[in-house]
């Protein structure tokens, strides 16, 4: 069973609706940019939860047998509240089979469908995509005072991501927004590479006027991550949160 911990101030109504219309626009901008449009609501959905939405949290008893037996509390919460949020998009889609996990702990989707989980207490996100196309499709939602409790910019940045972070008055935020976007270029890419992408194997340049990172390899790396050519991630900041979001084809004969 879900247990309940204190939402903080996000669970004010006010508050809590801003928060999902902004991720709802963020990704339909998203999916619209695409070569080939996908539309929010049809093409694709988004579930977006709370924690004091547990109550109506379902998941699959296959999702439920592969729950960590030796998880924490918070861990086990935001397992459930994630696969919950999947079921949710799923159903739009017309589909009911469980969101299961590979031997990395990624999610395994059901056949003809992509998508990704992301947590950040009290939050949890799901996307889904139907589509017959290759698409790396990933998603990741953190919290800037979070972000600001253990400067980590030396693991995560190269030194042209660490020169745009520190030349902002919002170098936490900064720091969130390079995390947030590497740990969506790795969920998002992960079913296609089947290998870890490190941070620095990949190098992000903001574009200011997109609102998004365009993602590039180091010359050394740049055979062993093939699909990410060409790949951008989207990335908003909004109410103490860093949101960001790619839906990029890959290239045919890259898996």
């Amino acid at each position: 069973m879900l247990t309940t911990t204190p939402a903080h101030d996000f669970s004010s109504s006010g508050k809590t609706t801003a928060v999902r219309d902004q991720l709802r626009a963020a990704v339909a901008e998203v999916l619209e940019s695409r070569r080939r449009p996908l539309r929010l609501g049809k093409d694709a959905f988004l579930a977006v939860l709370l924690a004091e939405d547990w109550g109506n949290c379902l998941i699959h008893p296959e999702e439920e047998r592969i729950l960590p037996p030796l998880a924490c509390e918070k861990k086990r919460n935001e397992f459930v509240l994630g696969r919950a949020a999947a079921r949710y998009a799923l159903r739009e889609l017309g589909v009911y089979a469980p969101v299961l996990r590979g031997d990395h702990g990624e999610p395994l989707w059901p056949e003809g469908i992509l998508g990704s989980i992301t947590h950040c207490w009290p939050w949890a996100v799901a996307l889904v995509v139907k589509s017959r196309r290759q698409i790396a499709v990933g998603i990741d939602l953190e919290n800037v005072e979070q972000a600001a409790r253990v400067d980590i910019s030396r693991l995560i940045c190269t030194a042209k991501e660490l020169d745009w972070v520190r030349h902002s008055l919002s170098f936490h935020e900064r720091i969130a927004m390079v995390f947030s976007a590497k740990e969506t270029v790795y969920k998002g890419f992960y079913p296609f590479c089947r290998q870890y992408i490190d941070f620095g194997d990949v190098e992000l340049s903001w574009i200011r006027e997109r609102q998004s990172f365009r993602v590039s390899v180091p010359g050394g790396t740049q055979t062993e991550f093939p699909p990410l050519l060409g790949c951008e991630v989207h990335c908003r900041c909004l109410e103490g949160l860093v949101f960001s979001c790619m839906v990029h084809e890959t290239a045919l004969g890259t898996v």
